[in-house]
C-alpha cells in the first residue's frame, strides 16, 4: 500500500474477495437477501434486495475501509489515513479507524451531508473541508506526501474493491442462482468487486452497473469501449457522481466484467427511495437506490429473471430526505 492513489499492480481476484472476508468478519455484518413482494410483482420477476443500508455505518462502505486498515502494516497503522469523500467512504474508514486504533484524516466538500459529518467526527476522524470534491481530492493526495500518511481512494483501491467484493460472495452463498444482479455505481468499487465475485462464481449470471443521468461515466466509456471525455452535472446522488480518472483501476474490471452500465433519472433516484420507505419501512439516500430505480426502469428486460437489487446505503439527514420524498412525492 502506498502514499499515493494507487495504481493497478494486479488485478483484484475472487481469491482477494475470500481474503478480505476473512480480514474483515470481525468488523462488518452479512446484511440480509430480503424477498421484495412490491418490486417482484411490478418487475414480473423475483427480486430480493441486499440490504447494505443495514451495514453498522449505514452503507457497504465499511467493507472495502476495513479491509485497506487491517491490510496496513504497523508504521501505517501509526501515522493514519487520509482520503477525500462526498461521506459513505470517509464514515467507513473513521469507523475501521476507531475500531483499529488507526488515526483517521477525511477531507470534504461543504456539501457533505451533515450528518454523515457528525458520524465520521463521534468516531473520531480529523476533518477539513474544501469547496468542492475535487479540491478535497487534491489536497489529500498533497497532505498524504508530505505526512506519510495512508492516501485511501475509494475505487481506485485494491483493497476497497475486494471489500465491496464481499457483497457479491454473500448474495451467491444464500442465492447462486440468482440470474441479474444490479448495483449502484459511482467510482466502481463496489460494481468492478461484485462482478468479480459473482462472474468467477456464477458465470451465467448478469452483472448490471446503475448510476445517474447527470453523471454517466462509465455508462459513456461502456459504449465507447475506451474512456472519453464525458459531461457531467450535479446530482442528487452524491456519492455516486462526479469525475472518474479515465487511469482508474476499476475501469478494466467495469469494461471486462460487468455486463450492461445503464443510467437512471434524478426522478426515478427519488421515486425508488419513497418506494423503499412506503413499501418497506426504509430510509435510503440517493446514491442507495438506483439499482431499485432501475429494476422498474428496465422492468421489460428483467421479465422473469431472478433479480437483486444492492440497495448501497441510507446516510442522509433528516430534512434532506424529507424533501427528496416530499419531490417523489409532488
Amino acid at each position: 500500500m502506498t502514499n499515493h492513489p494507487q495504481r493497478p499492480m494486479h488485478i483484484v481476484t475472487l481469491n482477494d474477495i475470500y481474503l478480505a472476508s476473512r480480514r474483515i468478519k470481525s468488523t462488518v455484518c452479512r446484511t440480509p437477501l430480503d424477498h421484495s413482494p412490491a418490486l417482484s410483482s411490478q418487475v414480473g420477476a423475483e427480486v430480493r434486495l441486499k440490504m447494505e443500508n443495514l451495514q453498522h455505518t449505514g452503507s457497504f462502505k465499511l467493507r472495502g475501509a476495513a479491509d485497506v486498515v487491517a491490510s496496513l502494516d504497523a508504521d501505517q497503522r501509526r501515522i493514519g489515513v487520509i482520503a477525500p469523500t462526498a461521506g459513505n467512504h470517509g464514515l467507513g474508514l473513521a469507523c475501521a479507524g476507531h475500531v483499529a486504533g488507526v488515526p483517521v484524516s477525511i477531507y470534504l466538500p461543504h456539501s457533505a451531508d451533515p450528518m454523515k459529518v457528525s458520524a465520521m467526527e463521534s468516531y473520531g476522524a480529523q476533518v477539513t473541508f474544501f469547496e468542492n470534491i475535487e479540491e478535497a481530492r487534491l489536497a489529500a493526495i498533497a497532505a498524504a506526501q508530505q505526512s506519510g500518511a495512508t492516501f485511501v481512494s475509494a475505487y481506485n483501491n485494491a483493497q476497497m474493491i475486494a471489500g465491496g467484493g464481499t457483497v457479491g460472495l454473500e448474495i451467491m452463498d444464500e442465492w447462486a442462482e440468482a440470474e441479474v444482479i444490479l448495483v449502484n455505481i459511482g467510482g466502481g468499487g463496489l460494481a468492478s468487486g461484485v462482478a468479480t465475485a459473482i462472474k468467477a462464481i456464477n458465470p451465467h449470471a448478469e452483472v448490471w452497473a446503475i448510476q445517474s443521468e447527470a453523471s454517466p461515466t462509465f455508462a459513456r466509456w461502456k459504449e465507447a469501449g475506451e474512456t472519453v471525455p464525458v459531461a457531467l452535472s450535479p446530482s442528487i446522488a452524491e456519492g455516486i457522481s462526479g469525475y472518474i480518472e479515465p487511469e482508474a483501476m476499476t475501469w478494466p474490471l467495469i469494461r471486462d466484467r460487468v455486463d450492461r452500465v445503464l443510467l437512471v433519472s434524478e426522478a426515478e433516484i427519488k421515486a425508488a427511495m419513497f418506494l423503499m420507505l412506503d413499501l418497506h419501512g426504509h430510509v435510503t439516500e440517493p446514491s442507495g437506490v438506483p439499482a431499485v430505480a432501475a429494476a422498474l426502469r428496465y422492468a421489460k428486460a428483467l421479465r422473469g429473471r431472478k433479480t437483486v437489487c444492492v440497495v448501497s446505503g441510507r446516510n442522509i439527514s433528516g430534512s434532506r430526505y424529507l424533501k427528496l420524498v416530499n419531490d417523489a412525492l409532488i
